[in-house]
C-alpha cells in the first residue's frame, strides 16, 4: 500500500539565539513567536549512540504551517554541523500515525535510511530525524502516543 506524507507540520531551522531569531521574524513578517520551551532527551539516539542533548524551541505560527526556532544548548547535538556554519534550515517536519511503518517503506523502495536522531518527549512523542533521502533537508517524523 503507497504511503504519502501529511501536510506539512513545521520548517526546523536551526539559529544560535531562538530569542534574536524570533525577533528578526517579527520585525520583518510580522508573526509572534510562541514560549521558549527548553528540553531534554535524556536517552536519544544520537546516530545510534545513546547521548544526553538539549535545546531551546521556539515556533512561530505562519497559518498553514509553522517555524520552528532551535537553539542548540548541548554539545553534541543532531544540530552542531549546521550551527557550525552559521544555522539553516534542518528539516521538514510530518506528523505521521507510525513512524516505523515510514521508515521501513522508504527501506522497501531502496532508500538508505539514516536515522540520525531518535528521541521521546516527556508527553511520549516520539520523533526522529531522517537524513540522506536525496534532494531534500532532514525529515522529521513525529509519532504522538495517542497513534500507538
Amino acid at each position: 500500500m503507497p504511503i504519502s506524507l501529511p501536510a506539512l507540520h513545521h520548517v526546523g531551522i536551526v539559529v544560535a539565539d531562538a530569542q534574536a531569531a524570533a525577533l528578526d521574524h517579527e520585525r520583518r513578517w510580522g508573526v509572534a513567536a510562541g514560549p521558549i520551551v527548553d528540553l531534554s532527551f535524556s536517552q536519544a539516539l544520537l546516530s545510534g549512540i545513546p547521548s544526553d542533548v538539549s535545546a531551546r524551541y521556539r515556533f512561530i505560527d505562519t497559518g498553514a504551517s509553522q517555524i520552528e526556532l532551535i537553539e542548540p544548548t548541548s554539545q553534541p547535538s543532531p544540530y552542531d554541523e549546521l550551527l557550525s556554519i552559521g544555522g539553516g534550515v534542518h528539516h521538514l517536519a510530518y506528523f505521521v500515525d507510525r513512524i516505523d511503518t515510514y521508515l521501513d517503506h522508504l527501506r522497501e523502495l531502496g532508500e538508505e535510511v539514516e536515522v540520525t536522531f531518535d528521541a521521546s518527549v516527556a508527553d511520549g512523542t516520539r520523533f526522529v530525524y531522517v537524513n540522506g533521502l536525496p534532494h531534500e533537508p532532514a525529515v522529521e517524523l513525529i509519532e504522538t502516543r495517542a497513534a500507538g
